[in-house]
């Protein structure tokens, strides 16, 4: 019904414009408006990371569907190869309170007390001055704003192959975009061990962290800045303010 009454509809990337129209949206009303953040805001995190420890940050809500059980046992595989790595988990526990006390307890089971850490509520800004790779395990995900924080930070990121994630990381607005090649990996849902073995790659392979590196900066800052979010709202807005026909 929302479909059929709407003039305009309007989502966050690709994919979800396709299922949109699958679900029985006329694809002519449809158009797809990025998340875009603050760059300006990243820059000086950019540079202070360059000297970061062997961190990996996980910056999301301690809940099943971000699925940090699974960063918890990649931590383990990790830290048997990397004893100096460690694993940051940095959002608010008090959502599911039992999800988050089974966490603590395979923390426990595996021995990781003093290399995985929950931090709470940080400013993002400040996580990601100090770390050197970022990453997201979800089970499902829109566009998430953390993926394209650690971009504007100059971060790798290694995220779950959901929601926008794949677009993000190995481009997808545009053959321009896809051209610059990939900031980070997409690996399959579930896979501690996929995981694993991508936070051990970028975290070794100084060469591979650098370019992607250069990869997410160029991606955030040509493709997700506030600027084009913003304008490309105030497009839509136009038209509606010099008449419906305009579109």
């Amino acid at each position: 019904m929302s479909y059929a009454k709407a003039e305009k509809i309007v989502s966050l990337y690709e994919e979800a414009r396709r299922v949109q129209i699958e679900l029985g949206a006329p694809p002519e009303k449809t158009e797809v408006i990025p998340n875009g953040i603050k760059v300006e805001e990243y820059l000086e995190a950019r540079k202070e990371n360059l000297k970061a420890r062997p961190v990996i940050a996980l910056i999301g809500r301690v809940v099943p569907i971000k699925d940090i059980k699974t960063f918890i046992k990649a931590m383990r595989i990790v830290v048997n190869r990397l004893p100096e790595v460690e694993g940051w988990i940095v959002g608010p526990t008090d959502e599911d309170k039992e999800y988050y006390r089974e966490c603590r307890k395979l923390i426990n089971i595996l021995n990781l007390e003093e290399k995985v850490r929950f931090l709470g509520f940080k400013n993002t800004r400040e996580i990601l001055s100090k770390v050197k790779l970022t990453t997201l395990t979800s089970i499902s995900e829109g566009m998430p704003l953390s993926v394209l924080e650690s971009f504007a930070a100059g971060i790798p990121c290694i995220t779950t192959d959901v929601g926008a994630c794949r677009q993000l990381v190995y481009g997808g607005i545009s053959e321009e975009d896809r051209k610059l090649g990939r900031a980070g990996e997409v690996i399959p849902v579930a896979s501690p061990g996929k995981a694993a073995e991508s936070y051990i790659k970028f975290l070794t392979d100084e060469k591979e962290w650098e370019k992607t590196r250069k990869t997410a900066i160029e991606r955030v800052d040509r493709f997700y800045s506030y600027e084009n979010f913003m304008n490309n709202y105030r497009k839509v807005y136009r038209r509606y303010i010099n008449g419906r026909n305009s579109f």
